[in-house]
């Protein structure tokens, strides 16, 4: 197996490789930005798993180059180490391509399990980041978690669900998106459809509450 480690911090790396190796990995490629992790991946397109810590300092942010790699690597695993714990952020890192999302405090033995099963593909959360209840409570059921799409809703359709709940009318939606208001009210239609409610409002409070979204900054 060969893994990709993106983590500014050379201590942790230092402790990754140690419990990495001693679990079989046969090559550990180890970067501390963004940037480094795309020359890499350039020269070494058949990385199995990449290992990113969605704070890095430099550069851009963690889940940026989680999509990135997602777009452009869709054979790599990819799991997010995160100190964030909000359903919300979790559900976005999902949503991007992550197949796994490890609290950053877990354990290098945990996290190298979860990089072992990443790899073979069996599932997508691990540890106590996030409880069974509350992973239910934003997906649904197991074949959505399994999809990375809660409740079935694609990327787009939350991203309207936040910027209803921020106010935005569909002509500012539209704006935003780069679309058009026929298909704002489009999506809307899908939302409700799926979520079960006849409201949009009752489609907003019921992702509110069950963690999908959060209001943006």
């Amino acid at each position: 197996m060969k893994v990709l480690t993106v983590d500014d911090s050379r201590v942790f790396q230092v402790g990754m490789r140690i419990v990495l190796k001693a679990e079989g990995v046969e090559e550990l490629y180890e970067t501390h930005t963004a940037g480094e992790a795309l020359v890499v991946l350039a020269g070494h397109p058949d990385i199995d798993v990449a290992v990113v810590d969605v704070s890095l300092e430099e550069e851009t942010d963690g889940l940026d180059l989680v999509g990135q790699l997602a777009k452009d690597y869709p054979q790599l695993k990819v799991l997010v180490l995160s100190h964030y714990k909000n359903p919300a952020y979790i559900l976005k890192a999902v949503t991007m391509g992550a197949k796994a999302y490890i609290a950053k405090d877990s354990t290098p033995r945990v996290i190298a399990e979860a990089v072992k099963q990443v790899a073979e593909g069996s599932c997508i959360f691990f540890g106590d980041t996030i409880s069974p209840k509350d992973l239910r409570a934003v997906f649904g059921n197991d074949e959505h978690i399994l999809s990375g799409k809660p409740h079935g809703l694609t990327p787009k359709e939350i991203n309207v669900l936040e910027l209803i709940a921020c106010g935005y009318s569909n002509g500012q939606i539209a704006t935003t998106l780069g679309i058009s208001s026929h298909t704002v009210e489009s999506y809307k239609d899908h939302i409700k459809s799926k979520l079960g409610y006849n409201s949009i409002i009752a489609c907003v409070s019921f992702a509110l509450t069950a963690g999908m979204i959060r209001f943006r900054d």
